[in-house]
């Protein structure tokens, strides 16, 4: 989802050098950006599995006559995990004037935001392999403080796929990469919010 103004960085005035909110940012009020699983790499990644451990069970149920409850049991998992990525019904990244919101996670402010650094990384160490584009965001304080509205979610939401990880008691790596709108654009719409550039390459993932 794009904004319909383009990006304009603020004044950067003495008193700009604090935390800004909603209050001193009134061109954001009413706006928002939300993006979503891309449902197309999730779906492929799950197919090849049920087809292999859909091979895997022919075999058994050929070969060894018994019933291929492992088999069943993977593909039961492997559906199960992607499952918020194959039927995306909530957004995975929410920007809105009071703050940011992480499906799974919550909503924390952008007063709580100490650090953000944008970085691309190959997946392994092949020269073909694909590149992905992380956010790194640094907290000015614990996430039990920092996430001032949690996601109400269900239980077993924390063993489904999500495009976060947490890293110690105050960092989030977020994963740009295999949502509806492009890493380029999420870091873009990041910038608007936050009123200032976040560091970091600007070429390989667009």
């Amino acid at each position: 989802m794009r904004f319909d103004r383009p990006y304009a960085p603020p004044s950067r005035s003495k008193g700009w050098l604090k935390q800004m909110g909603p209050s001193d940012r009134p061109d954001l009020l009413g706006r928002v950006f939300i993006t979503k699983f891309d449902s197309r790499p999730a779906r492929a990644f799950v197919l090849a599995g049920i087809g292999l451990f859909g091979l895997v069970g022919l075999v058994s149920l050929t070969f060894l006559r018994t019933i291929p409850l492992v088999p069943l049991l993977c593909i039961a998992a492997l559906v199960f995990h992607f499952a918020p990525a194959l039927w995306p019904r909530k957004s995975a990244i929410d920007l809105r004037n009071e703050g940011f919101r992480l499906d799974g996670l919550g909503l924390i402010p952008w007063e709580a935001i100490g650090k953000v650094s944008y970085n691309e990384r190959q997946i392994n160490q092949n020269a073909k392999a694909r590149v992905v584009a992380l956010l790194e965001i640094g907290l000015i304080a614990t996430f039990d403080l920092a996430i001032v509205r949690p996601d109400a979610g269900s239980p077993w939401r924390r063993l489904q796929a999500r495009n976060w990880r947490k890293v110690g008691n105050n960092h989030l790596t977020i994963l740009l990469s295999g949502l509806t709108d492009r890493p380029r654009e999420i870091r873009q719409a990041f910038e608007v919010f936050l009123g200032s550039p976040i560091t970091g390459p600007r070429g390989l993932v667009v």
